[in-house]
């Protein structure tokens, strides 16, 4: 296999719950990627975000990265990757300074944004990502870009995302014992937004619900800039055990069923025997007879309960507001037979489901066909996000430790919104 570099390929991983999915493209002559290689293997480690098991999420990754570089005919040095989980927490936050001179400095820009860096903040816990939301001078709203202009005070409303060290750490570490260093980890419904909004969409104001495998992430948008993000730690694991638990049948019988069967819709059936299916619950002579319409009625309380918890976090945070544009649906849990409904009844407002949309990558580009679904947002967006990053990319020392610099990269994300 040929070995190549960064300065000309991209890569991507999107380390899931329940999958774990690789993405390299190659950069064409207009810095576009185009996606030669498409690794995806089941995830064994993780749970609801989070490196449970290093040994077992390696071997994951081994298989997904190896199943990638194949179809590329490259070997991949480096990748961005996602990182969720329950421990990801986020603040709204005020910093106010003096402005130095008559017009705002980027000096002035960087005071104020410390400033506003300056929350408590548990000792395990580290800054993910600073995004300024807006700036004040001398008490005027909304100004979206303050860099030369006239006033005396100057304050910056951000939005702070923080993430535990050790889960950040522990990614590091998966991937490099997977033989791929990380250039950058993401939050992964930054990433999903990438790859399923448009820019419009972003200016309106919009939400996006991504329901993974082991979280479902929320975050809002709003003239450009991220207003609010939440992380649920209940997403599609919780529909298989809670059919696996409502039923009486083993998880790997509860997942299967779910692709199959799966839906929160109550069918008609012609027949009772259709109505009816047989699953073997993995002992001798062990079947037992489910009846389908108990699917949507255990699946459907599930899907409930998701969507009254997004709309308790939209009502007690006054998002409604932001969010004309509705809410975007995306992950596999999207796929769900009539989730959709369900999410327009308890959130109040239209829904549409997010599939990885080329406008990103630039005009004429097109998404390979086995990529254009839902599952597949997050790694697309983290792959266009080091798309985009690839030649300014900054690495920072590099005698500092992988984890060390990759934080340094993320606080110094705050200059891509300004």
């Amino acid at each position: 296999m040929k070995k190549r570099f960064l300065d000309k390929y991209v890569s991507a991983i999107d380390i899931g719950t329940t999958k774990i999915c690789v993405l390299i493209a190659v950069i064409d002559e207009n810095g576009m990627p185009d996606i030669i290689g498409v690794g995806k293997h089941p995830s064994y480690g993780l749970k609801k975000g989070v490196v449970v098991d290093i040994k077992k999420t390696v071997e994951s990754m081994k298989e997904a990265v190896k199943a990638a570089q194949d179809m590329a005919g490259v070997t991949i040095e480096n990748a961005t990757v996602g990182i969720a989980g329950s421990h990801i927490k986020s603040y709204n936050s005020t910093g106010v300074v003096a402005i130095r001179g008559k017009d705002v400095s980027q000096y002035d820009i960087d005071r104020v944004i410390d400033s506003a860096k300056a929350i408590p903040m548990a000792p395990e816990q580290d800054i993910l990502h600073v995004l300024p939301q807006f700036f004040r001078i001398d008490g005027q709203e909304y100004v979206l870009d303050s860099l030369g202009m006239y006033g005396v005070r100057l304050e910056a409303q951000v939005h702070i995302i923080t993430g535990a060290i050790a889960s950040a750490q522990n990614i590091i570490k998966s991937c490099e014992l997977a033989g791929v260093g990380v250039s950058d980890i993401v939050l992964e419904q930054i990433a999903s937004a990438d790859a399923v909004l448009t820019e419009s969409e972003r200016e309106l104001g919009v939400g996006i619900i991504d329901i993974g495998g082991g979280t479902s992430d929320f975050a809002a948008y709003k003239d450009g800039r991220i207003r609010h993000t939440k992380v649920l730690p209940i997403a599609g694991n919780h529909f298989t055990s809670d059919l696996a638990i409502g039923l009486g049948i083993p998880l790997t019988k509860a997942e299967e069923l779910k692709k199959l069967y799966g839906s929160t819709i109550k069918r008609q059936y012609s027949s009772f025997e259709e109505s009816v299916v047989n699953v073997d619950l993995g002992y001798q002579d062990g079947v037992k007879p489910v009846e389908l319409d108990s699917f949507s009625e255990i699946l459907k309380f599930r899907a409930e309960e998701i969507f009254e918890l997004f709309a308790d976090e939209i009502n007690e945070y006054r998002l409604r507001t932001f969010m004309p544009g509705g809410i975007v649906l995306t992950g596999g849990g999207s796929l769900l037979p009539g989730i959709k409904n369900i999410a327009e009844e308890k959130l109040g407002m239209p829904v549409r489901q997010g599939l990885p949309i080329p406008q990103f990558a630039g005009q004429g580009y097109a998404i390979p066909d086995a990529l254009k679904s839902p599952i597949y947002s997050t790694a697309y967006g983290l792959l266009l996000y080091q798309a985009n990053e690839h030649e300014s990319r900054i690495m920072g020392n590099p005698q500092d430790s992988g984890v060390k610099r990759i934080f340094k990269r993320m606080k110094s994300w705050i200059y891509d919104f300004l």
